[in-house]
């Protein structure tokens, strides 16, 4: 099995209305996260593509967000998921996190990002904490 050259998570996480400090549902994950599989899949870039739906990623106030990072790490393929993941963080900081994002924003990020392999800066957030 070949792992995928990004790897991109949508917050899908459900707050509760009267919650404070924003819910990425409320934003339209779920209407981003349709719009990046349809993307993807327009592209024919499934092999290349991962797309996976994620609980909070502690920038609710950003929302919707969504996180892509490159998966270099296949020397850990034998590792249990949750260490895998955890040494993906500690080990390969790269990753870029993307706030208050549309389903016009999905387009650009794809052709910029998972593509020419570089960032748009115009989407990020801070992803330092």
């Amino acid at each position: 099995m070949n792992l995928p050259k990004y790897r991109v998570f949508v917050c899908t996480k459900q707050r509760a209305a009267d919650g404070t400090g924003g819910c990425c549902c409320s934003a339209g994950a779920l209407e981003i996260y349709d719009r990046f599989q349809s993307e993807i899949a327009m592209r024919q870039l499934e092999e290349r593509v991962e797309v996976r739906k994620s609980g909070c990623l502690d920038r609710c106030e950003a929302g919707a967000v969504a996180l892509v990072y490159r998966t270099n790490w296949r020397e850990f393929a034998w590792l249990p998921r949750k260490i895998r993941m955890k040494l993906q963080r500690l080990l390969f900081p790269n990753r870029t996190f993307y706030g208050h994002l549309t389903s016009e924003n999905i387009p650009d990020i794809v052709e910029s990002h998972l593509i020419a392999g570089r960032p748009l800066k115009r989407c990020e957030i801070a992803g330092d904490r």
